[in-house]
């Protein structure tokens, strides 16, 4: 089977990617390595939340979704230190209600 480039191109002038592989998360992320990219994507393959934000259409090509790893982040953020952990749901309504509160 021969080796497959893929590269995403946005069609229109207006039109940004919406998924990317390790490399392009590290460039949109600086500082974030392709090594932890890489087990991020496992953390987030794994759980239920997340796992609709990542495609492994084969064994070696990966598609990350933008939106999706910066909930991954936040929530990953925000849960750090917590033992019972909130779901994606609990921490959208959080937010929102965060948000509402600030003036």
């Amino acid at each position: 089977m021969p080796k497959a480039e893929i590269t995403y191109k946005p069609v229109g002038i207006n039109e940004k990617a919406t998924h990317g592989d390790y490399t392009h998360l590290c460039q949109m992320w600086e500082g974030l390595t392709v090594g932890t990219a890489k087990v991020w994507a496992t953390e987030m393959r794994n759980h239920p939340d997340f796992k609709q934000f990542i495609d492994n259409p084969t064994h070696k090509l990966v598609f990350i979704n933008y939106e999706g790893f910066r909930l991954f982040v936040k929530w990953k953020t925000r849960n750090r230190y917590r033992t019972k952990k909130e779901t994606l749901a609990e921490m959208l309504e959080n937010l929102k209600k965060e948000k509402q509160l600030e003036f």
